[in-house]
């Protein structure tokens, strides 16, 4: 089990993080720039989500993704009211901005599902896994409820960018299942480093971990000895 499980971690950091046929930070940076209003309808969508704070620059949009046969690249665009064709619901759109620059812009859906446009930014806050203590958000949601404080691992495939957690001195975190990925992929399973982590979840929540997981080895164990 160890050994599939080191090879499976391998596996999925060999994995590359960014398909060149992705849109590009500066074309979605322009794009972004040159569509998107006052955020005044992101933030009224926030409200209806139950945060009342919200980062700059966010916006809701309606969008899709063209590619390009000369680059073979996709092309990122912005639909406008005015737009003829068919259309997505719209998203909150939150742009990623590292070295004052977009690197990427991350997409929520209404159903809470969300997406990363050029797929380069692994993290929502990455600035403050620097601080001494982190708090550790499970989805991007809570990060938003939280004033944008703390950072949210948004990388779906790889997991290598949870190595940076070990700046903190500690990480605070109310889902126990993200801790055990973080603690897992983070920090190669090493039991020492589990002093690292305070789960603040609640006993509820907790005790529900634990029971999805023996019902779930129940179930595993059925079907092998089947």
């Amino acid at each position: 089990m160890l050994e599939e499980s080191i090879s499976e971690r391998r596996f999925m950091e060999s994995l590359c993080n960014v398909d060149d046929t992705l849109p590009l930070p500066d074309e979605v940076a322009q794009e972004f720039s040159d569509k998107v209003g006052d955020g005044l309808t992101a933030v009224a969508w926030l409200a209806d989500h139950g945060i009342d704070t919200a980062p700059e620059h966010i916006a809701l949009i309606q969008y899709g993704t063209v590619r390009n046969p000369d680059t073979g690249r996709y092309r990122f665009v912005i639909y406008g009211p005015d737009h003829v064709g068919p259309k997505y619901p719209a998203e909150l759109a939150i742009p990623i901005i590292e070295n004052g620059e977009i690197l990427d812009l991350l997409v929520i859906s209404d159903e809470m599902s969300f997406d990363r446009i050029t797929c380069r930014a692994p993290w929502l806050g990455r600035e403050n896994l620097a601080a001494p203590v982190v708090r550790l958000h499970a989805h991007p949601m809570d990060w938003l409820e939280a004033g944008c404080t703390g950072a949210c691992h948004i990388e779906p495939i790889s997991r290598k960018a949870l190595k940076e957690l070990s700046q903190a001195a500690t990480i605070e975190c109310n889902c126990i299942h993200t801790v055990l990925e973080a603690w897992s992929w983070g920090f190669s399973d090493d039991d020492d480093e589990l002093a690292r982590f305070v789960i603040d979840g609640s006993p509820f929540s907790i005790r529900s971990y634990f029971e999805d997981e023996v019902r779930w080895r129940t179930a595993y164990l059925a079907r092998a000895l089947s």
